[in-house]
């Protein structure tokens, strides 16, 4: 998302970050040297995490997947850094775009911890629910 922040930034629309974990921890592990180019909100209770549905994995989800595996591998040869581990290595996540009516319009529940949705494929679903024009796809 950080390639496509200016594009994003231009769709009328707002992006928004959810996290459970202990902020000192984001500031130390994830967030350190990383441009942050959009709110981040800090859900401790994992409410929202509960309302919508990311639900947990299992042992093989958090580590032992091939594909998470090879998303991981992935990004190390292209020089990111390893982080650590979470505190909760079973918490999924996922992708969500909510429309101005404030209903979910598009959802992606992570199924491992390396289950993202493409960046081009949100990029596309946040034109459709902004009603502007569609962007090229990742």
């Amino acid at each position: 998302m950080l390639q496509r922040q200016d594009e994003i930034r231009s769709i009328p629309a707002a992006v928004v970050l959810v996290a459970y974990d202990d902020p000192s921890l984001l500031g130390a592990k994830l967030l350190r040297d990383l441009p942050l180019p959009f709110p981040l909100l800090l859900d401790a209770s994992r409410q929202t995490y509960a309302n919508w549905g990311p639900g947990r994995t299992n042992l093989f989800g958090a580590m032992l997947s091939p594909s998470l595996n090879w998303h991981y591998l992935r990004l190390l040869l292209r020089g990111e850094r390893f982080l650590g581990f979470a505190p909760d290595m079973f918490q999924l996540g996922g992708d969500f775009v909510i429309d101005p009516a404030g209903r979910i319009a598009f959802v992606h529940r992570m199924r491992n911890n390396g289950d993202r949705t493409a960046v081009g494929r949100l990029v596309n679903e946040l034109y459709q629910v902004a009603g502007a024009g569609r962007g090229a796809a990742d």
